[in-house]
C-alpha cells in the first residue's frame, strides 16, 4: 500500500500528526503495536492548554475529563505545603487517557488517516526516495517515515537518530486506588523529598468518585518499593484506599534528541525526548510536536522535498518554544536534583506557587534564577545553573 506518510505509533504525538497531515489532503497511515490505545501507563494529568493547541471542539473535552483541576499541592520533605492556583478558572483536567486517544483517533479518522491496531513495526528500509514498512500483517511504503513509537523507539535506532546512551529514563509506576481521600479533590498533589522519592516525586491525582492516580517516579531505587511506604506513612489519605490496578513504565527525562530528523525520517512525541524532563508530562509537548511537524511535512511533500534538511525546519520550530522550555527544565531537574532535605525545605521558604510552576515547566526560569541569587545557597547551586546557557 503507497501512502505520502506513514506513522509508527498512535500516542498523543501520531495521532495529532496524522489527524493535521491527513486534513491536508495527504494519504496518512499509522501503524500501533498495541490491540488498544493508552496501554502505557500515566498519570493522566493535562494542562487547559491541551485541548486548545490540539484543536479539539469544546464539545468532546468533557467525553475525556475525570475531573476539573483548579490548583496543586507541593509539599516539601517537612510537609510544608506550597499551593499553586489558576487565574480565575481550572488549570488543568486529570483525564482519561484512553478516552483522549481515542477522541484524537476520531479526529485523524475523520480527517481521512488510516489506523492499523496490532500492527507492530519489523522492519523499514529506505530506498529511492520512499521507505517500505513492514509490519505483522501489512507492508506499506510512503515518501515520509514518522516515529512516535516512544522512549524504546524501533525508527530513532533503525536510522541512527538516537546516539547509544544519549537517552536518559527514570522508572515510574502507578496504583490506581479507590477510597483515597485527599483534602481536597479539585488538587493535584506532588510530594518531594529524598525519603519520599530519590531525586523524583508521588503524584497523586484524583479523579471520578474517590478514585486517584497514585504513583511515583525515581532515580537509583525501588519505585515500588517507596511508594508503598508513602501509601503506609498517609493513612489520612489511605487507610481505607484498595488498589484497583497497578501500572510501570519508563519515561524519558533527558530533552530532545540532538536529532529528530534524516532523510525521509521525522521524529516526535517521546521518541524524540519530547517531554519535560522536571514532571515527566509529554502530553502537550507531544501534541505540539505532531501539529509541527506535519505542518512541515505538508510543505516537504507539497515541494517533493523530504531530505533532512527540509525537513529540520521542524526542529528549528519546535525550538522556539517548546525545545526551550524542554531545555530549561532539564537544566532545572539538574540543579533540583541534587539538592539535600534541608535545602528542599528552605526553597518552599521561599518559591511562589508561580515560582514553581516556572520551574516545573521551564518557562521563566530566569525570572526565578534572579530571585534565587539573593540567597547564598541558591545562588551557587540553583540560579547560576538556570542561567547558564
Amino acid at each position: 500500500m503507497r501512502y505520502d506518510a506513514v506513522v509508527v505509533g498512535a500516542g498523543p504525538a501520531g495521532l495529532t500528526f496524522a489527524r493535521f497531515l491527513a486534513s491536508k489532503g495527504f494519504r496518512v497511515a499509522v501503524l500501533e503495536k498495541n490491540e488498544t490505545l493508552a496501554v502505557k501507563p500515566c498519570g493522566e494529568g493535562i494542562s487547559a492548554r491541551v485541548p486548545v493547541t490540539a484543536e479539539l471542539s469544546r464539545s468532546d473535552v468533557p467525553r475525556f475529563v475525570s475531573r476539573e483541576i483548579r490548583g496543586a499541592l507541593v509539599v516539601a520533605p517537612n510537609g510544608k505545603g506550597v499551593t499553586i492556583t489558576g487565574e480565575g478558572g481550572d488549570m488543568g483536567y486529570v483525564i482519561n487517557k484512553r478516552i483522549f486517544l481515542r477522541v484524537l483517533g476520531e479526529y485523524a479518522a475523520s480527517a481521512g488517516a488510516d489506523i492499523y491496531v496490532r500492527e507492530p513495526v519489523r522492519e523499514a528500509l529506505r530506498s529511492n526516495g520512499a521507505v517500505k514498512v513492514t509490519a505483522r500483517t501489512v507492508e506499506v511504503e510512503a515518501s515520509l517515515l514518522v516515529g512516535a513509537d516512544g522512549y524504546m523507539s524501533f525508527v530513532a535506532k533503525k536510522f541512527g537518530l538516537e546516539s547509544p546512551g544519549e537517552r536518559k529514563v527514570i522508572p515510574t509506576v502507578q496504583y490506581v486506588m479507590a477510597n483515597v481521600s485527599t483534602p481536597d479533590p479539585s488538587l493535584t498533589y506532588f510530594y518531594l523529598g529524598n525519603d519520599v522519592a530519590p531525586k523524583g516525586y508521588v503524584w497523586v491525582f484524583p479523579k471520578d468518585g474517590t478514585i486517584a492516580n497514585v504513583g511515583i517516579g525515581v532515580q537509583g531505587a525501588a519505585p515500588r518499593a517507596y511508594l508503598d511506604k508513602f501509601i503506609k506513612s498517609h493513612p489520612e489519605m489511605f487507610a481505607k484506599a484498595k488498589i484497583l490496578e497497578f501500572q510501570g513504565a519508563a519515561v524519558t527525562i533527558s530533552g530532545l534528541l540532538k536529532r529528530i530528523t534524516a532523510d525521509n525520517v521525522m521524529l516526535i512525541g517521546e521518541a524524540a525526548g519530547q517531554v519535560i524532563p522536571l514532571t515527566g508530562g509529554g502530553i502537550h509537548t507531544s501534541v505540539a510536536g505532531g501539529k509541527i511537524a506535519a505542518e512541515v511535512a505538508a510543505k516537504a511533500l507539497e515541494e517533493g522535498d523530504l531530505s533532512e534538511r527540509a525537513l529540520s525546519e521542524y526542529r528549528r520550530r519546535y525550538d522556539e518554544y517548546w525545545g526551550r522550555r524542554i531545555r530549561d527544565s532539564l537544566k532545572a531537574l539538574h540543579a533540583i536534583e541534587k539538592l539535600s532535605d534541608d535545602e528542599l525545605n528552605q526553597l518552599a521558604e521561599i518559591l511562589t506557587g508561580e515560582d514553581i510552576v516556572n520551574l516545573a515547566n521551564g518557562e521563566n526560569v530566569a525570572k526565578v534564577a534572579l530571585k534565587l541569587l539573593k540567597h547564598p545557597v541558591f545562588s551557587i547551586k540553583l540560579a547560576r545553573a538556570l542561567l547558564s546557557e
